[in-house]
């Protein structure tokens, strides 16, 4: 009969390890000895691992959980298989009674259960289910992150606080005891592994899952008799410890293990890693006894559940009994450090047993919490209001606010990778592509195989014209990973800068089908099916984009444009408006709304607004050019010229300026200068089609207005 207890402990230990394939095949073993729900967890959790998400779909479904654990992670393949309503169905929709049932895992749960209502377009309930998973656990940063993306306004100095009393942990008691780490003691028998380094405590095992049924083994095993439990220090400042393995049941032992405890000066000074080390090294070889003994002493049976909870306030639950007929079963305290100040002592007696609770308890360990001055835990959630007021300025395209703020964030963090991106997208968003496209260059430099931003990248090189950078990028960026959709927008950029439309809708199309849910990627094959005239494509993919992200400005803004070339001004009107809702700083943006405006004959609105897109954004061309439009279409010839002198100036090959200059110059009367600029423009475009610097329409080709007007 296979013993379930050391089965887990193994598969657990090859899971840590990345050996999927052998963790599968023991779980397989087990499951099929044992078909129980918590075999069946296991075994789903090695096929999820390991990419095998129908398997693992499959197995939980057929199991009808109960368990919490169970239940998130059949949830979790239910999204990824698009089962949105069986997975809301496993998580529940009372938000309230979710938080209660997970326990630890609840604002992870949410958080599911928020991806879920998004995805279904129920934005108001998963803003609410974001806001509870922030209120159970203030550290969710993807939760506040997409409540700015949403446009939901949230504080992050209310958020990021310790001020919670409903996570089932207790973040604040988290926080004090990553502080006085030297006080973590680890509940049940966290078996350990002999290859594992101090370093992978950040593994994650069953000790993060919520509510826990934990299993013992059918022998009798009194607290008397079991091996004493373990006090690890974490080696991170400011993460919370995490076991090495599950804690379903303790292993029976014949000798409890002698492990090393680090003091205060050890743990600061990180001494005492080798000496931890050697201490789990030691308890891995008794592991492998119990395990591969020839007669386990243990059967599986039914036992009392035990505490799922990994810290706990009362230091006094965690005491531990001595026997003083079995030194080996002592703690034995390490020598003290040199340093008197940094004495860090487990003082414990020994009590023969007695009926007496008080005498018990004399014979218990006792352990001193420490609060040291400044908490860690604190200290990130700081750091968490600093990042959260820069990003959600980002995300609400207050861009030169965001750029100032994360510009003042510590230096090691504003020489992150993260921040370095996040503050080349705010430029991106002011247009000011070439200081975005150096960062984005330094971040390619210093982090080759990092993609994040790259689309984004991709594209202001394209704004740029920069033939040669981009043509190197995509190439880069497809060699290093075929299936990462933003090496095939960056593809799509490079080819439709080339002008060769029906490969860049190709690798647009490519981008789309590795990542259905990518709003911009649809955004960006809508504007090449704008520019290849296959319109209603185009409004296609915009409204796809604008269902995923309502907040898209990018495809709100390509509706307009492509109402605009079908001459429907007042849609055209009214979708531009709707991105300047969202983007109220953009130049571009509000050039648009003055075409459209100009077009409806409202010219003292369409100057009006054309002054405010070129104050805004005083180095973009097309916004001086469609204003000197407008100003000749307005009888206004003559102020028209310095426009279109500043813009011969700033972009000499351009033939739209060269074209629109003969117009001015023959309103004005020289018929001369008029015939010298149409040359010249047939000479840069002999055949008429126009440069980027004009996105789809001339309404300076009408030489009267329109005679509608409302």
């Amino acid at each position: 009969m296979i013993v379930q207890e050391p089965i887990q402990v193994i598969v657990w230990d090859c899971l840590n390890n990345y050996e999927y394939d052998n963790a599968i095949f023991l779980a397989e073993r087990l499951h099929a000895e044992v078909n129980s729900e918590e075999t069946a967890f296991l075994l789903g959790t090695c096929y999820y691992r390991a990419r095998r998400v129908n398997e693992a779909h499959h197995l939980l479904k057929n199991a009808s959980p109960s368990l919490p654990q169970a239940r998130f992670l059949l949830a979790k393949c239910s999204i990824e298989l698009k089962y949105y309503k069986d997975a809301e169905l496993v998580l529940g929709t009372n938000l309230d009674i979710v938080a209660s049932e997970f326990g630890e895992q609840a604002p992870y749960a949410l958080q599911l259960l928020a991806k879920i209502y998004n995805i279904t377009e129920r934005r108001s309930k998963a803003a609410e289910a974001y806001r509870k998973a922030l209120s159970l656990n203030p550290f969710m940063w993807k939760s506040f992150a997409t409540l700015c993306n949403m446009g939901e306004k949230i504080d992050p100095h209310v958020v990021f606080q310790i001020n919670n009393t409903e996570f089932s942990f207790g973040v604040s008691t988290l926080v004090n005891l990553v502080s006085n780490s030297e006080n973590i003691s680890f509940v049940n028998s966290n078996i350990p592994n002999s290859n594992t380094s101090i370093s992978s405590m950040n593994n994650v095992t069953p000790n993060n899952i919520a509510t826990r049924t934990p299993m013992t083994m059918s022998t009798s095993i009194t607290p008397d008799t079991q091996a004493p439990m373990k006090r690890m220090h974490s080696v991170f400042s400011g993460v919370a410890p995490i076991p090495f393995s599950p804690s379903f049941g303790m292993l029976p032992m014949e000798e409890s293990p002698v492990l090393y405890t680090p003091t205060l000066t050890d743990s600061n000074e990180q001494k005492a890693i080798p000496k931890i080390v050697n201490s789990l090294r030691a308890q891995m070889g008794q592991l492998k006894d119990a395990v591969f003994s020839p007669a386990p002493r243990c059967t599986l049976g039914p036992a009392p559940r035990r505490s799922s909870r990994l810290f706990s306030n009362n230091n006094s639950s965690y005491s531990v009994k001595e026997n003083n007929k079995s030194p080996s079963r002592k703690f034995v305290a390490p020598k003290s450090p040199s340093r008197k100040n940094k004495q860090r002592t487990a003082k414990s007696s020994i009590k023969s047993n007695s009926a007496d609770s008080t005498e018990k308890n004399k014979g218990m360990e006792t352990v001193t919490p420490i609060t040291p001055k400044n908490s860690n835990g604190v200290a990130l959630l700081g750091l968490m209001k600093e990042l959260g007021e820069a990003y959600k300025a980002l995300a609400f395209l207050e861009c030169k606010n965001a750029i100032k703020l994360f510009q003042d964030i510590p230096p090691k963090q504003l020489s992150s990778p993260w921040v370095q991106t996040m503050i080349a997208r705010a430029h991106y968003e002011l247009a000011q592509y070439e200081i975005a496209a150096k960062i984005f260059a330094e971040i390619r430099k210093q982090y080759p195989n990092r993609t994040d931003g790259m689309d984004i990248y991709s594209t202001c090189l394209w704004h740029l014209q920069k033939e040669a950078q981009l043509s190197a990028l995509a190439q880069e960026l497809v060699e290093l990973n075929r299936n990462d959709p933003i090496a095939w927008l960056a593809s799509g950029n490079c080819f439709s800068l080339h002008k060769e439309r029906e490969t860049a809708l190709k690798f647009f199309k490519r981008a789309v089908q590795l990542d259905p849910d990518a709003a911009y990627a649809h955004a960006l094959l809508g504007h090449e099916y704008a520019v290849a005239e296959e319109t209603d494509k185009a409004l296609a993919s915009f409204r796809t984009a604008v269902s995923i992200d309502p907040r898209n400005y990018v495809a709100w803004f390509g509706i307009a444009t492509v109402y605009a070339r079908q001459e429907r001004w007042k849609a055209s009107e009214v979708h531009i408006r709707r991105a300047l809702s969202i983007h109220p700083h953009s130049g571009v943006l509000r050039c648009q709304l003055g075409l459209a405006q100009a077009a409806l004959g409202k010219m003292d609105r369409a100057l009006a607004t054309l002054e405010r897109a070129v104050a805004l954004d005083t180095e973009n061309p097309l916004c001086r050019f469609h204003r000197a439009s407008v100003l000749l279409r307005a009888g206004r010839p003559q102020d028209a010229l310095s426009d279109l002198h500043h813009l011969k100036d700033i972009a000499p090959r351009e033939s739209l300026v060269y074209y629109l200059l003969g117009k001015v110059h023959n309103k004005l009367g020289n018929s001369h200068l008029a015939l010298m600029h149409f040359s010249w423009a047939t000479d840069l475009d002999p055949k008429g089609t126009g440069g980027h610097i004009k996105e789809g329409f001339d309404p300076s080709k009408q030489d009267d207005p329109p005679e509608r007007s409302t």
